[in-house]
Protein backbone atom coordinates (compact mmCIF):
# COMPACT_ATOMS: atom_id res chain seq x y z
CA UNK A 1 0.00 0.00 0.00
CA UNK A 2 1.38 3.28 -0.63
CA UNK A 3 1.54 6.12 2.22
CA UNK A 4 1.30 9.62 1.12
CA UNK A 5 0.89 13.02 3.31
CA UNK A 6 -1.71 14.61 0.86
CA UNK A 7 -4.21 13.06 -1.25
CA UNK A 8 -6.48 15.64 -3.78
CA UNK A 9 -9.21 13.30 -5.79
CA UNK A 10 -10.18 15.22 -8.80
CA UNK A 11 -8.08 16.92 -11.59
CA UNK A 12 -10.46 19.58 -12.36
CA UNK A 13 -10.21 23.54 -11.40
CA UNK A 14 -10.48 23.01 -7.76
CA UNK A 15 -8.26 20.30 -7.54
CA UNK A 16 -5.48 21.44 -9.55
CA UNK A 17 -5.77 24.87 -7.64
CA UNK A 18 -5.75 23.47 -4.46
CA UNK A 19 -2.85 21.30 -5.25
CA UNK A 20 -0.51 24.28 -7.07
CA UNK A 21 -1.27 26.55 -3.73
CA UNK A 22 -0.11 24.00 -1.91
CA UNK A 23 2.92 23.44 -3.92
CA UNK A 24 3.32 27.18 -4.16
CA UNK A 25 3.76 26.52 -0.20
CA UNK A 26 6.31 24.00 -0.44
CA UNK A 27 3.59 21.42 0.80
CA UNK A 28 3.35 18.46 -1.48
CA UNK A 29 0.58 16.88 -2.80
CA UNK A 30 -0.55 13.80 -5.24
CA UNK A 31 -3.39 14.39 -7.33
CA UNK A 32 -5.91 11.48 -8.82
CA UNK A 33 -8.03 12.21 -11.74
CA UNK A 34 -9.97 9.93 -13.33
CA UNK A 35 -9.63 10.98 -17.10
CA UNK A 36 -6.73 9.77 -19.56
CA UNK A 37 -5.79 13.59 -19.63
CA UNK A 38 -6.70 17.41 -18.98
CA UNK A 39 -9.72 18.65 -20.00
CA UNK A 40 -12.37 20.14 -18.15
CA UNK A 41 -16.22 20.03 -18.95
CA UNK A 42 -17.90 23.38 -20.14
CA UNK A 43 -17.32 26.32 -22.08
CA UNK A 44 -16.09 29.34 -20.59
CA UNK A 45 -16.72 31.53 -17.20
CA UNK A 46 -16.28 35.24 -16.87
CA UNK A 47 -13.03 36.22 -14.00
CA UNK A 48 -13.53 39.49 -11.95
CA UNK A 49 -10.59 40.87 -10.15
CA UNK A 50 -10.43 39.10 -6.70
CA UNK A 51 -9.81 35.76 -9.35
CA UNK A 52 -7.10 37.44 -10.92
CA UNK A 53 -5.44 38.29 -7.72
CA UNK A 54 -5.59 34.56 -7.38
CA UNK A 55 -4.44 33.39 -10.66
CA UNK A 56 -1.77 35.82 -10.46
CA UNK A 57 -1.02 34.05 -6.67
CA UNK A 58 -1.01 30.64 -8.41
CA UNK A 59 1.36 32.12 -11.33
CA UNK A 60 -1.04 31.39 -14.13
CA UNK A 61 -2.08 34.80 -14.63
CA UNK A 62 -0.26 36.00 -17.16
CA UNK A 63 -0.53 32.91 -19.19
CA UNK A 64 -4.42 32.58 -19.17
CA UNK A 65 -4.27 36.22 -20.04
CA UNK A 66 -2.20 35.82 -23.23
CA UNK A 67 -5.60 34.28 -24.95
CA UNK A 68 -7.83 36.12 -22.68
CA UNK A 69 -9.60 40.43 -24.07
CA UNK A 70 -10.27 42.95 -20.70
CA UNK A 71 -13.93 43.44 -20.65
CA UNK A 72 -14.57 47.02 -20.18
CA UNK A 73 -18.33 46.93 -19.49
CA UNK A 74 -21.05 44.73 -18.65
CA UNK A 75 -24.89 45.30 -20.02
CA UNK A 76 -28.05 44.05 -18.61
CA UNK A 77 -30.95 44.26 -20.46
CA UNK A 78 -34.72 43.38 -19.59
CA UNK A 79 -37.45 42.49 -22.14
CA UNK A 80 -41.16 41.53 -20.57
CA UNK A 81 -43.65 40.70 -23.49
CA UNK A 82 -41.18 41.80 -26.19
CA UNK A 83 -40.38 44.85 -25.57
CA UNK A 84 -37.34 46.61 -23.89
CA UNK A 85 -38.41 47.33 -20.25
CA UNK A 86 -35.10 48.70 -18.98
CA UNK A 87 -31.03 48.65 -20.11
CA UNK A 88 -28.56 49.40 -17.80
CA UNK A 89 -24.97 49.69 -18.72
CA UNK A 90 -21.88 50.29 -16.38
CA UNK A 91 -18.32 49.05 -16.28
CA UNK A 92 -17.27 46.11 -15.71
CA UNK A 93 -15.40 46.63 -12.29
CA UNK A 94 -12.66 48.32 -10.74
CA UNK A 95 -10.77 45.82 -11.35
CA UNK A 96 -9.87 43.45 -14.16
CA UNK A 97 -12.26 41.02 -15.78
CA UNK A 98 -11.98 38.67 -18.65
CA UNK A 99 -13.36 35.95 -20.19
CA UNK A 100 -11.55 32.54 -19.93
CA UNK A 101 -11.48 29.21 -21.78
CA UNK A 102 -12.30 26.46 -18.96
CA UNK A 103 -9.57 24.14 -20.77
CA UNK A 104 -7.22 27.08 -21.19
CA UNK A 105 -7.62 27.20 -16.79
CA UNK A 106 -7.37 23.96 -16.75
CA UNK A 107 -4.25 23.07 -18.73
CA UNK A 108 -2.35 26.02 -17.37
CA UNK A 109 -2.79 24.71 -13.81
CA UNK A 110 -2.07 21.42 -14.65
CA UNK A 111 1.46 22.23 -16.34
CA UNK A 112 2.25 24.46 -13.28
CA UNK A 113 2.62 21.27 -11.33
CA UNK A 114 5.49 19.73 -10.50
CA UNK A 115 5.87 16.18 -12.76
CA UNK A 116 4.25 13.48 -10.95
CA UNK A 117 1.59 15.61 -9.40
CA UNK A 118 -0.82 14.82 -11.63
CA UNK A 119 -2.06 10.96 -11.58
CA UNK A 120 -4.31 10.47 -14.84
CA UNK A 121 -6.07 7.30 -15.33
CA UNK A 122 -6.68 7.16 -11.22
CA UNK A 123 -10.41 6.66 -10.95
CA UNK A 124 -11.12 5.90 -7.17
CA UNK A 125 -13.84 3.38 -6.33
CA UNK A 126 -14.08 3.70 -2.23
CA UNK A 127 -12.87 4.87 0.75
CA UNK A 128 -12.44 3.48 3.98
CA UNK A 129 -10.72 4.36 7.30
CA UNK A 130 -7.42 2.33 8.32
CA UNK A 131 -8.63 1.03 11.81
CA UNK A 132 -5.24 1.48 13.32
CA UNK A 133 -4.13 4.57 12.33
CA UNK A 134 -8.33 6.36 11.19
CA UNK A 135 -6.32 7.69 7.99
CA UNK A 136 -8.49 7.71 4.96
CA UNK A 137 -7.55 4.63 2.29
CA UNK A 138 -8.29 5.28 -1.25
CA UNK A 139 -9.24 2.30 -3.30
CA UNK A 140 -8.63 2.60 -6.86
CA UNK A 141 -9.92 0.65 -9.89
CA UNK A 142 -7.02 -0.45 -10.86
CA UNK A 143 -7.06 -2.54 -7.28
CA UNK A 144 -3.96 0.27 -5.99
CA UNK A 145 -4.89 1.23 -2.12
CA UNK A 146 -3.52 4.61 -1.32
CA UNK A 147 -3.30 5.78 2.44
CA UNK A 148 -3.38 9.50 3.16
CA UNK A 149 -2.60 11.32 5.82
CA UNK A 150 -5.31 14.26 4.25
CA UNK A 151 -7.41 14.03 1.49
CA UNK A 152 -9.29 16.08 -0.05
CA UNK A 153 -12.56 16.12 -2.34
CA UNK A 154 -12.25 18.31 -5.42
CA UNK A 155 -14.45 15.02 -7.35
CA UNK A 156 -17.54 17.04 -8.49
CA UNK A 157 -21.05 16.23 -8.16
CA UNK A 158 -21.27 12.54 -7.73
CA UNK A 159 -18.08 13.02 -4.95
CA UNK A 160 -17.14 9.77 -3.60
CA UNK A 161 -15.08 11.57 -0.78
CA UNK A 162 -18.67 13.79 0.02
CA UNK A 163 -20.21 9.71 0.28
CA UNK A 164 -17.42 8.44 2.49
CA UNK A 165 -18.13 11.95 4.53
CA UNK A 166 -21.65 11.43 4.82
CA UNK A 167 -22.59 14.75 3.21
CA UNK A 168 -25.70 15.15 2.14
CA UNK A 169 -26.74 14.26 -1.65
CA UNK A 170 -26.51 17.36 -4.63
CA UNK A 171 -30.17 18.44 -5.81
CA UNK A 172 -31.01 18.92 -9.16
CA UNK A 173 -31.80 22.48 -10.12
CA UNK A 174 -34.82 23.07 -11.86
CA UNK A 175 -32.72 25.39 -14.43
CA UNK A 176 -31.52 24.35 -17.91
CA UNK A 177 -28.73 25.88 -19.87
CA UNK A 178 -26.68 25.49 -23.28
CA UNK A 179 -23.36 26.84 -23.87
CA UNK A 180 -20.98 27.35 -26.14
CA UNK A 181 -18.84 29.26 -28.49
CA UNK A 182 -18.57 31.17 -31.53
CA UNK A 183 -15.36 31.20 -33.98
CA UNK A 184 -15.28 34.22 -36.61
CA UNK A 185 -12.02 33.41 -39.06
CA UNK A 186 -11.82 37.29 -39.71
CA UNK A 187 -12.65 38.23 -36.88
CA UNK A 188 -15.82 39.64 -34.76
CA UNK A 189 -16.90 43.44 -34.49
CA UNK A 190 -18.77 43.21 -31.04
CA UNK A 191 -17.54 45.43 -28.38
CA UNK A 192 -15.39 44.07 -25.35
CA UNK A 193 -18.49 44.07 -22.90
CA UNK A 194 -20.43 41.22 -21.25
CA UNK A 195 -23.77 41.33 -22.22
CA UNK A 196 -27.24 39.85 -20.06
CA UNK A 197 -30.41 39.78 -21.57
CA UNK A 198 -33.26 38.40 -19.49
CA UNK A 199 -36.57 37.83 -21.37
CA UNK A 200 -39.15 36.18 -19.44
CA UNK A 201 -38.26 32.94 -18.47
CA UNK A 202 -35.15 32.43 -20.02
CA UNK A 203 -31.68 34.67 -19.69
CA UNK A 204 -28.75 34.87 -22.76
CA UNK A 205 -25.36 36.24 -22.75
CA UNK A 206 -22.79 36.96 -24.89
CA UNK A 207 -18.81 36.95 -23.58
CA UNK A 208 -16.08 37.67 -26.24
CA UNK A 209 -12.76 35.76 -24.83
CA UNK A 210 -10.67 37.05 -27.84
CA UNK A 211 -11.15 38.92 -30.90
CA UNK A 212 -12.70 35.59 -32.78
CA UNK A 213 -13.63 33.82 -30.38
CA UNK A 214 -16.90 34.49 -27.87
CA UNK A 215 -18.80 32.43 -25.90
CA UNK A 216 -22.32 32.46 -25.37
CA UNK A 217 -25.01 30.60 -23.17
CA UNK A 218 -28.96 30.35 -23.09
CA UNK A 219 -30.18 29.33 -19.74
CA UNK A 220 -34.54 28.74 -18.80
CA UNK A 221 -34.74 29.45 -15.44
CA UNK A 222 -38.00 27.52 -14.30
CA UNK A 223 -37.80 24.71 -16.61
CA UNK A 224 -40.07 21.27 -15.45
CA UNK A 225 -38.67 18.33 -14.01
CA UNK A 226 -38.25 15.70 -16.48
CA UNK A 227 -37.56 18.32 -19.24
Amino acid sequence: MEELDIVIVGGGIAGLATSLALHRKGIKSIVLEKSESVRSEGAAFGIQTNGWLALQQLGVADKLRLNSLPIHQIRDVMIEKKIKQRESVGPASHGEVRGVIRNDMVRALAHALPVGTLRLGSQIVSVKLDEATSFPIVHLRNGQDIKAKVLIGCDGSNSIVSKFLGLNPTKALDSRAVRGFTNYPNGHVFQQEFIRIKMDNVVSGRLPITHNLVFWFVVMLKCPQGN
